[in-house]
Parts: C-alpha cells; structure tokens; sequence
C-alpha cells in the first residue's frame, strides 16, 4: 500500500486541481432547443492519459470535462453529498449497503442510454483481478472494493458490503470512480477502451493528437442532478480545445494575455503577480485541499526529546510565514483541515491554544531541557549546538517557508539548516529513518486518505502505538455516523500531537485566471470547476 500510495502523491502533486471563492454562475438556464454553441474555449493541460478512467494511473484537470462522477461534495460541507450523476443517495442504517438513483433520459454522447446496468457494469470492470494479486486492475479499484455485490431495483442500484469504508463515499465524488456503458465494456477490449473509452460525462474526445492537443465536443445528450449550476443540459460551447505541452509559465502568461489560452489553472506566484495586472484576466483562489506538514525525527541526537519537539513546534509563527509568502499559502493548525471532510475545529482549536505561537512557552521547554544561550547566539548542552537539518523540496512554498521556519527558530536559539532535494526523495529518506525534520504534502478532502498515509517514519510511534493508531483510524473508516466519525478524527489527531513530531503547517493555494470575456465559470468552495454556465 505504501508504494502505491506515493505513486497516487505523485499523481496528486502533478493534477492541478480546483477550489477556492465561488462564482456566481452566469447562466440563465435555457433548453436544449435554444441553445447557441457558438463559442470554443482553449485550455492548457500538461498531459492526457487516456479516456478510461478505470485504466489511468493519472487523470489531469481537463479529463474531468469527459467523466462526470456520481456525487459531488457540498461545498459549504463537505461531509454532505449532493447529486451529480445520480439524483439520490442513501445510506442504510448499519451501513452495509447504500442506494444510487439514476434519473431517465440520461444518455452517453454517442446517444447509449445511461441505466443501472452501465454503473454494475462499470463497477465490475473497474474492480477486476486479472493478474490475480487479490487486488483490483485499476489503480483506484481499492476505493470501491468492499462492494460485495449489485442489484437493480427499478432505476436504483442496490450496493452491498462487505465493510462500510468512510472513503467509499468521497471516492463516489472522484473522477477515478466514473462510469462506461455496458455496450463498450462488452465489446472492447482493455487497449481499445484506453483511447476508445466513451464515459458519461459533458464532453467526449473528438481528436486526438499527442503531445499537441485534444479537442472536446459537447455530449448532445448531456443532463446532469447538480443542483451547483443552472444549465442542467448540454453546454452551450461549440467546442474546448485542451493543449497539451510542457513550457514555462511567461509562455503561458504570454498565451493567456494575448487570448490563445483562455483559461490557465494552477498559475504559481509569479505569473499571479504579473496576470494579476492584466486588465482583461480574472483570478480566482482555486486551492484543493492540502496538507502541508513536517516530520521531526524522534531518533535523532537533539530531537529525542520532546521538550526540543515541543519547543520548536511552540515556536513557529504561521502568519510571519504567510506574509513572507505572499499569499501562496493558508496557515494550518491540524492535519483535517476546515475544507476536508469531518473536520474538527476542537483538534484544531487544541493546537493552536497549546502547541503554536508560544515563543516564551518554547524558551521556558528549552532551558528546562538543559540548553542554555552561548555567545553565538544559539542553544548549547553539553558543549554540542542544538542543530538540526530540514529536508525542502527543490521548488515551490516549501523553500521560503523553510527560510522563514529557520530565521524563526534562530531568534530561540536553535540552528537549523536548509537541505533542498527533489521531493520524492524526500519521502525515501524518511521512510529510510535518514533525516532529522522534512516537509511533506497529503492532497485529499478525505480524512482516512489523509491519517493512513501521514507517517512516512515508520519510527515515529512504538508497535503498540502504531496498532493503537491504526486500530483508531480503522474503527474511524468503519463508522457509519458521521457525526461520531468527526470525534473519531479529534481522537486520533490528539494521538498524533501527543508525540510533539509531526507538524501542520499550511496548505498551498493555488490560482486559476480566465479572460474577462468568459461569462458563467463556476469555482466552488472544495476543490472543482464547472463549465456548465459558460455562454
């Protein structure tokens, strides 16, 4: 699990996904009769992988215009689910079995009826085991394998279980849990439906050219449950053009600004900067929910002791680093932060009142620790400076947050060194127990996805202590109320801030622009973009 884990942070880091501000949607809601397609659109994406989802080991902002999902999260709660595909969802009482309702008229751009049958179908293909390692084929397949087994009842599909799972109901608002129809499924193979794959979704792929681009055309049949936008039909675009290229972002600023690209997601600092002064450009807060948060390393010669951890975590101030980053990111004081899932303010409200922003807290752990100030400026025990190394990534947030995180520690004493290497060696070094303290990301709105991937230093608690916190996440996972699941999540992130070694720091924020010409985007509040409203 843990090697597929960083091959999913790795996909993660590299999908530039969308949330942040809403816009109000421009659209006013004509029919299907009277709409006009006379308008294209032009993206910029860096890869596609394919059109069938179940398939893809990665899937990159622009697929997601062909796959719509079956539920959508609520962007004021995220622990609340709103229909999409479907047009209800229930769970039962014991949580072994949930309903999916799927609306008539619904049909796939080549004019296949969408039914109850497509989602079984579906479900079963994503979950096959063919090269029988008891795991599903798809990379995602995990999310969804405790459905046991499928009935149609009318047009509802009946889902049994073998275990209720938390992290079934978000993979359900996931573009990796989609659906092909029946027909396709039976008739094509594995390689054909790779490129040949037809998903309900707003858009299909009319050509393709890799390495160039991708052209979108709207599905005729198009209808959709979401109650986000006003344009429940086909869109009124005549087309979407994605280009696919790797370049440099003053080449993408230059395309957005001189009305090549007309929409350009996950822009950085500098081109906010620049784009931000462009008349004609309008931008949007467009952050998927992240975690960013360092480790600090229990086995090593100074941060053995938790008074040295504590300090140090007591020590930080999270909106010195904000100012000094200019805005790139969003302080964070717990690991379930406000826009995930079963967030609890009470974890949070914990930390920020006994473990941040407490510089004579930290200085008072110091010297009870038996450090004292030398001439130099910094801490010394037993005639040895109280130093340690951080790993940063090589690019993004993540080195000037180090810089501040180091001038700031110096102002109490303590030494600490800036080590910038790419990040997934990061993530080898470690899980390799070869580290002292290293900045880590999780980017999922799904608390479980969250807690079962935040320790990479296997060291970090006792065997008993991990199954304790692993018996806590599993009971967690398994419970069906979600109320008793967000006290659940105050638990176990009580039991990580007990040991002083693991670190919330911020979540980065990302920005999407768009020329002023556009008229109906829809930006929510969790992480999606709807084209729906677009005139």
């Amino acid at each position: 699990m843990k090697k597929r884990f960083l091959v999913l942070l790795m996909v993660m880091m590299m999908v530039i996904s969308a949330a942040g501000c809403s816009k109000e949607s421009a659209s006013n809601g004509e029919s299907k009769d009277t709409l006009s397609r006379a308008k294209t659109l032009t993206l910029h994406d860096s890869e596609w992988m394919g059109t069938d989802l179940f398939c893809c080991s990665s899937w990159y902002t622009s697929q997601n215009l062909i796959s719509d999902t079956f539920l959508i999260q609520d962007p004021n709660d995220p622990s609340k689910l709103l229909p999409n595909i479907c047009s209800d969802y229930k769970v039962s009482e014991d949580g072994m079995s949930f309903r999916l309702t799927f609306p008539e008229d619904m049909k796939f751009a080549d004019g296949t009826p969408l039914g109850p049958e497509d989602f079984i179908a579906s479900i079963e293909y994503g979950l096959e085991d063919r090269d029988g390692d008891g795991e599903p084929d798809s990379d995602w397949g995990y999310g969804y394998s405790n459905i046991k087994s499928m009935e149609v009842d009318g047009r509802d599909v009946i889902c049994y279980l073998s275990e209720y799972r938390s992290d079934l109901e978000y993979f359900l608002t996931q573009p990796f849990m989609g659906i092909i129809s029946k027909k396709q499924l039976e008739s094509m193979s594995r390689d054909e439906l790779l490129w040949g794959a037809l998903p309900y979704g707003q858009f299909y792929v009319d050509e393709f050219v890799p390495g160039s681009h991708v052209i979108l055309k709207p599905n005729p049949y198009y209808m959709t449950s979401n109650p986000l936008v006003e344009n429940k039909g086909p869109s009124r675009l005549e087309s979407i053009t994605v280009k696919i290229a790797d370049v440099e972002a003053f080449t993408l600023n230059t395309a957005i600004k001189e009305g090549d690209i007309d929409i350009l997601t996950g822009i950085n600092m500098e081109q906010y900067a620049e784009l931000s002064r462009a008349d004609d450009i309008t931008i949007l807060d467009v952050t998927f929910p992240n975690i960013e948060y360092f480790e600090l390393n229990q086995d090593s010669k100074h941060l053995r002791d938790i008074r040295v951890r504590k300090a140090i975590m007591k020590a930080l101030d999270r909106d010195a680093m904000e100012v000094m980053c200019q805005g790139s990111f969003k302080p964070e004081y717990a690991m379930i932060t406000s826009v995930m899932q079963n967030y609890s303010q009470k974890a949070e409200e914990y930390f920020k009142k006994n473990l941040s922003n407490d510089i004579e807290g930290a200085k008072a752990l110091l010297a009870e620790a038996g450090y004292t100030i030398n001439s130099d400026g910094f801490l010394y025990k037993d005639g040895e400076k109280l130093s340690f190394n951080f790993l940063a990534r090589s690019s993004g947030t993540s080195v000037t947050v180090a810089q501040e995180l180091q001038l700031q520690l110096k102002e109490i004493g303590i030494d600490m060194s800036i080590e910038t290497i790419d990040w997934n060696y990061i993530y080898e070094k470690i899980n390799a127990d070869d580290y002292d303290a290293g900045i880590e990301v999780l980017q999922w709105g799904e608390p479980i996805l969250i807690l079962n991937y935040c320790y990479y230093d296997l060291n970090s608690k006792s065997k008993e202590g991990f199954q304790a916190y692993k018996d806590l996440v599993n009971q967690c996972v398994n419970e069906p109320d979600s109320d008793k699941r967000t006290q659940l999540i105050s638990d176990i992130q009580m039991s990580i801030f007990e040991d002083c070694a693991m670190v919330p720091l911020y979540s980065d924020v990302e920005y999407c622009a768009y020329r002023n010409d556009i008229e109906g985007l829809l930006v929510t509040e969790n992480g999606s973009i709807y084209y729906n409203d677009i005139k």
